[in-house]
């Protein structure tokens, strides 16, 4: 058995770099572009469109659908990507001497 490296190592390495460049330039659509990969990759094999390297990105991508998909039933949705970030600097301004030395954490 043989590795084909277009469909073997291009493939993968193709849906790796979507998954990572899109969740640090648009994170909102990360999540879709995961299902357009396993949908296309899958109907491109169907339809005898693209040959054996649009069929592996649909293999390669279908664990991140799945993901997408069980964080979406369990209630994560995209929202597991948006975290909140803690205030750096509080305004720490008061109208009263007495409570100038309260500090807030």
């Amino acid at each position: 058995m043989t590795i084909r490296v277009k469909e073997d190592v291009v493939a993968p390495l193709v849906v790796t770099a979507v998954d990572l460049v899109s969740e640090e330039v648009i994170p909102e659509y990360n999540q879709y572009l995961s299902y357009a990969m396993t949908g296309l990759g899958y109907l491109g094999a169907w339809l005898n469109f693209g040959g054996s390297m649009v069929k592996q990105i649909g293999v390669a991508s279908l664990p991140l659908t799945a993901r997408n998909i069980r964080d979406l039933v369990k209630g994560g949705g995209v929202s597991r990507r948006v975290s909140f970030r803690p205030i750096r600097n509080p305004i720490r301004q008061t109208a009263f001497d007495e409570f100038s030395n309260v500090r807030v954490s």
